[in-house]
């Protein structure tokens, strides 16, 4: 008597199971164990063939450069600069040759730059390696001061045939680009990834990263059997070798082999996403099989259809007698039949029942949410913050009654507009929404807002972009918060700092001046005694001249130390600062024999600062380095640009001195701290006050017997293209 509950339900089920089932043993349980050793075996296959590609680039190399050298005649340097120059031209693996003395100079290289003239290299790796080994080496990946490019140098000594020392060296640079042509090669035909790092895991040639060297680590912790390593682990204990690691939620398999004259490796590593995309290939190797299911399917429901047919249509007709008591609730219905058509009679009215009491609590619901939307509303509008939030069509949706009372607009008239007309009205940067819709995270920053009616306004803006289901941006939602109460409050918490400050100088300047009034007042009561002697007279006067002219000094420094700074800030160029400082020591520094090491980029950003002020800063850091190192001390200046915004300047000053104790540090920028028997304690108080004045940072590091290190920071404006030192 069920058979129609029965047949329907295990006919459809069983055509789903079946399907489903089918698809997904067949990709999954077939093809999924195949695919991933298939990844394993084509990623040790590129990561060998790579390896052997570059070890064998750079035997090519090391024995083009071992020839030269073997066969250079030290008493004709015409026919070494030939035969450089053939090589240079023959072989394509070396893009820079040079001769070196066994002193560490270079006196001719190809292509030439004049870099070699101005410096030696007896701290390059491979110098000393060779001066101490005396025989071929390939070096770590470094820049080249001729070609400011990244290559790894092969370098091979000329030997005395008698006594073997070093009588000269002949280099040779092989690019990183041309290793990193290598890799992209198969790169663009392999949609994982491939990866050349040195030893240390830093990184040499990169999918992410093409064509400059950048200082970055590989950081992987790699599943090899039972055990998790990273990648120097790794480059120390196996020559090549396939492992895993887990990335996310996702496991990606790595495969691994060791350059053999090299000290490096090739990664290749891909994801599980790849079985996927495998998988759908199948899948789509499947449809035809899919459609005789579903034609086998179809026959199977012509078939259950026509046995069914007479009381389907008993049922049709009957259905359609009833339509006018199923809008008026089935009231009075009874069943008619004791069959399958009376079940599902049974079945139908229960059914008009049920879906008067859904009717009746959907309309509940839609007016809880009814009620939901407007309280939600309400707490829009009533919030203590402003709201302001913008479609995807950059018109603003909602502008709640903080938002008015902050900005001073109505939001009759921003609502509906567009979000660019909010932004020109309160004077915020043109591209401010914009910017925000590409990140994928609420970011805060502080703004000043330009009030209709009144004074600029700070505020704190924390915006966040909306997304729907599919992670598609549909607008965003800005929350404003009025920060004049709070500006108030912190310019009062300075002013109370300021005033704590003052009290302390106060408090050591007193103590610093009583020091050498004690000491005049006891001089003066001598000379009261109408000394006779003309020898003790004038000892005493000089000792009197000399406590006045430190007091003088003092007083001197304290008002440098405290005057504000009203010289107007100028756009300059920091190297012509830091030049200026070196010329006005120059006497001490020959007086004392020092060697000055300056390290300048070839194109700086701007600074705009107080030029006369942070010439200052740098005499006295400078000065404090002339002082702290021995004869023929070594003090180096390293300017260098932030590789993070291209705009920030990062200025170091370390000499070889005596160093400062671990102590002191912290202390070194404090008015009137000083190790110095004659020192005044403002000099680096007086740095620290100019360089924070021109919104610069200072900091110090500092090791006994070894080194002392300032590091400035500056923040760039433009680049000056036509600086070139």
């Amino acid at each position: 008597m069920k058979s129609l509950k029965v047949k329907i339900p295990i006919l459809i089920i069983s055509l789903a199971v079946f399907t489903v089932l089918s698809s997904t043993y067949v990709t999954y349980r077939i093809f999924s164990k195949q695919i991933i050793e298939d990844i394993i075996h084509k990623n040790n296959m590129i990561a060998n063939m790579l390896s052997d590609q570059v070890n064998q680039y750079l035997i090519d190399a090391q024995n083009t450069v071992e020839y030269v050298a073997k066969n250079a005649d030290l008493e004709d340097m015409e026919k070494i600069k030939k035969e450089i120059n053939k090589v240079y031209t023959s072989y394509r693996w070396l893009d820079v040759m040079f001769y070196m003395t066994p002193n560490g100079r270079i006196t001719y290289s190809i292509p030439y730059s004049d870099i070699i003239r101005k410096r030696d290299y007896v701290e390059r790796e491979y110098y000393k390696y060779i001066i101490e080994n005396k025989k071929t080496y390939t070096s770590k990946v470094f820049i080249s001061s001729i070609l400011n490019q990244p290559h790894i140098m092969i370098v091979s000594p000329i030997l005395d045939y008698f006594t073997g020392e070093v009588k000269g060296i002949i280099g040779g640079g092989v690019p990183l680009m041309a290793i990193s042509k290598l890799v992209d090669k198969t790169q663009q035909s392999y949609d994982g990834k491939i990866y050349v790092v040195d030893e240390d895991g830093k990184i040499l040639v990169s999918p992410d990263h093409k064509g400059i060297l950048k200082e970055t680590t590989l950081k992987r912790n790699i599943q090899i059997q039972d055990r998790v390593m990273g990648i120097e682990e790794i480059s120390k204990k196996y020559d090549k070798g396939i492992g895993q690691y887990e990335d996310g939620f996702r496991r990606v398999y790595v495969s691994f082999s060791k350059i053999e004259n090299y000290k490096g490796m090739i990664i290749v590593e891909k994801d599980e996403e790849y079985i996927g995309k495998e998988i759908k290939e199948i899948q789509r190797e499947l449809i035809p099989l899919i459609v005789v299911i579903m034609a086998v399917s179809f026959l199977l429901s012509i078939s259950l259809a026509y046995t069914i047919t007479d009381p389907i249509e008993k049922l049709v007709t009957y259905v359609r007698k009833l339509t006018n008591d199923i809008h008026q609730g089935m009231k009075g219905f009874r069943v008619t039949k004791n069959n399958e058509i009376g079940e599902l009679e049974l079945a139908f009215c229960s059914m008009s029942k049920e879906l008067s009491a859904k009717m009746n609590d959907l309309k509940e619901l839609h007016k809880k949410e009814r009620d939901t939307s407007k309280y939600l509303n309400n707490i829009l509008i009533s919030a203590g913050s402003g709201i302001i939030v913008i479609d995807d069509e950059n018109k603003i949706v909602i502008f709640n009654k903080a938002a008015e009372k902050i900005t001073g607009i109505k939001s009759e008239k921003i609502v509906g507009k567009d979000s660019h007309e909010l932004i020109e009205v309160l004077n915020l940067p043109k591209n401010i929404f914009d910017e925000y819709k590409k990140e994928r995270s609420m970011t805060e920053k502080e703004y000043k807002i330009q009030k209709s009616k009144g004074p600029a306004v700070p505020v704190s803006m924390l915006v966040s972009p909306i997304y729907d289901d599919q992670s598609k941006n549909i607008g965003l939602v800005c929350l404003m918060k009025d920060l004049t109460q709070i500006k108030m409050l912190e310019q009062q918490l300075r002013r109370e700092d300021r005033l704590k400050t003052i009290g302390e100088l106060s408090s050591s300047i007193i103590h610093e001046i009583g020091n050498p009034l004690a000491g005049m007042t006891n001089l003066i009561e001598v000379l009261k005694d109408n000394i006779e002697e003309e020898e003790l007279r004038n000892e005493l006067i000089a000792t009197l001249r000399e406590e006045v002219n430190d007091l003088n000094n003092l007083v001197i420094n304290f008002l440098e130390f405290t005057r504000m700074n009203r010289d107007k800030k100028v756009s300059v160029n920091i190297l012509h600062i830091i030049n200026s400082a070196l010329n006005i020591l120059n006497p001490e520094v020959k007086y004392k024999h020092i060697r000055v090491i300056t390290q300048f980029p070839s194109e700086i950003p701007f600074i705009k600062v107080n030029p006369s002020a942070v010439r200052q800063a740098f005499v006295n850091i400078l000065k404090n380095s002339v002082q702290a190192v021995d004869t023929f001390g070594i003090i180096k200046i390293n300017v260098k640009v932030c590789e993070e915004d291209k705009k920030s300047i990062v200025v170091s000053i370390r000499d070889n001195g005596e160093g400062v104790k671990e102590e002191f540090i912290e202390k070194m920028f404090d008015p009137f701290f000083t190790t110095k028997e004659d020192g005044t304690g403002l000099g680096l108080a007086i740095v620290y006050k100019i360089i924070t004045d021109n919104q610069g940072t200072i900091s110090v590091k500092s090791e006994i017997n070894k080194y002392t290190e300032f590091t400035l920071c500056f923040k760039g404006e433009i680049v000056d293209e036509s600086t070139n030192y």
